[in-house]
């Protein structure tokens, strides 16, 4: 039995994370960072399976968390370059498949998003180069053809804040603007094109066969339940059809409104072709530009976060992490079972230390190996704040607990020392809330006047 899940659930599943990741939700979203040490010998990052164990090792290896408050759509970004070959928008593609050999939608160096209409062709439908910069068309809410051949939209503008937090190499954000009151200067743009968007309009046609043994290029109609879409033909000079482009003839472009379906019927003194040809009509059911998220196919979500530097003393430096993830919902370290509802906050273990020899020092403890001397305890230094040393246990060193008024030593069970007065939990539980998202990197190093710009996708 073939079935699929259509990108409509999806996004409907998508915006509801969306709307549970905002400031305005009764849940709480934060994005984590951990693992100092390193993954194996050569620091080799490694795949992930979708496991339990990988998950209890994602909060064994927990640093900091930061709240996530502002989520976006997202699509596969393309920046328009002189000189490149781009797609028309088809009905028959996802937007992966529409974008493997050319993309169909550009991110302009005004920062706006154009989607391809129309493909340039010469005379005997062999594709030509974009050469003419789209943001040449403006912002207006209609389709424009350009010198190249090529016919663009405009779909939206990205803010500076949207570009700030979610605009990245590979990815840009996509909304549908929904209110129309206080918008900004780029809201309002997209919200005029949205509302001009035609429904059911005949955007393109596609060349399925070309046919054989035309005289001449037929008149072609376009049939359906809507109205007013033009289509012209151009003939190869072996008879087949070369290209059929939206009929600009009459001035304006036709992309015609209301069909739900549509086809394409030949007429006139076109000869007795030996193999007829074929035009399937594309349309767009709601109008290009009503819903970007639809057009563009976004069928992502970025959740973004950006710590900087101590972020209020919660995230460490002159230390590296090697894993983020995303965490829903965790839990206080206290005698009351109660969400977790701050801004940031360390998960580390902390033990509290006394008789500190000279050598037990910030560098020496970092990502060090430290023993219990009467315990026989294992677990790694993470970070020493004074008196405070921060670690964490992992799988292969195990899990025994330090004793009040022990020892502990560096890498061994013998050298430099300090006391144990207490060994106390984190701010927060590390082993509470919902791990939805776990990302193995390489080692990326933290200092006081770094932000790290933390960019989790999330894809159905």
């Amino acid at each position: 039995m073939a079935a699929i899940v259509t990108n409509n659930i999806k996004k409907q599943l998508l915006q509801s994370l969306l709307n549970d990741v905002s400031v305005d939700s009764s849940s709480y979203y934060y994005i984590g960072i951990g693992r100092s040490d390193q993954w194996d010998a050569t620091d080799t990052v490694p795949t992930l399976g979708n496991t339990e164990r990988e998950k209890r090792n994602f909060r064994t290896a927990l640093q900091s968390i930061i709240r996530a408050t502002d989520a976006s759509f997202v699509a596969s970004r393309y920046n328009w370059t002189s000189g490149s070959i781009y797609s028309a928008y088809s009905d028959n593609l996802n937007a992966v498949q529409n974008s493997a050999t050319y993309p169909f939608y550009i991110l302009s160096d005004n920062q706006r998003v154009y989607i391809c209409l129309q493909q340039g062709k010469t005379t005997t439908g062999n594709v030509t180069q974009s050469t003419v910069n789209p943001d040449s068309i403006g912002t207006g809410s209609t389709a424009v053809a350009t010198s190249d051949g090529y016919i663009w939209k405009y779909l939206f503008t990205l803010s500076a804040v949207r570009a700030n937090n979610f605009l990245s190499a590979n990815f840009l954000p996509v909304s549908k603007v929904d209110s129309a009151n206080d918008l900004t200067v780029v809201e309002t743009t997209q919200k005029t094109v949205q509302d001009a968007a035609i429904a059911g309009s005949v955007i393109g046609y596609r060349v399925v066969n070309a046919g054989a043994g035309y005289s001449s290029a037929p008149t072609l109609t376009v049939n359906g339940n809507g109205t007013g879409a033009k289509a012209i033909a151009t003939l190869t000079t072996a008879g087949g059809i070369a290209k059929v482009e939206i009929d600009d003839s009459a001035g304006g472009i036709p992309f015609g409104k209301d069909y739900s379906y549509a086809s394409i019927s030949f007429s006139g003194s076109f000869g007795a072709p030996t193999t007829t040809a074929v035009i399937r009509p594309i349309i767009s059911n709601n109008g290009i530009g009503a819903d970007p998220r639809d057009d563009l196919g976004a069928v992502g979500v970025m959740i973004n976060a950006k710590p900087e530097g101590t972020q209020n003393g919660s995230f460490m430096v002159d230390q590296d992490f090697r894993q983020i993830g995303l965490i829903k919902n965790p839990k206080k370290n206290q005698l009351i079972d109660s969400d977790f509802k701050g801004t940031d906050a360390r998960a580390m273990n902390i033990l509290t230390l006394t008789n500190i020899d000279a050598a037990f020092d910030s560098e020496a403890v970092r990502d060090a190996l430290i023993v219990g001397a009467t315990s026989g305890a294992k677990a790694r230094g993470d970070e020493l704040l004074s008196n405070k040393l921060h670690y964490h246990f992992t799988e292969s060193d195990g899990f025994i607990s330090f004793q009040d008024g022990e020892d502990v030593f560096l890498d061994s069970a013998t050298g430099i020392t300090a006391e144990i007065v207490t060994d106390s939990a984190g701010t927060i539980k590390a082993f509470s809330g919902e791990v939805l998202y776990i990302e193995n990197r390489s080692a990326v190093e933290r200092n006081t006047a770094q932000t790290e710009d933390i960019k989790i996708i999330v894809q159905l």
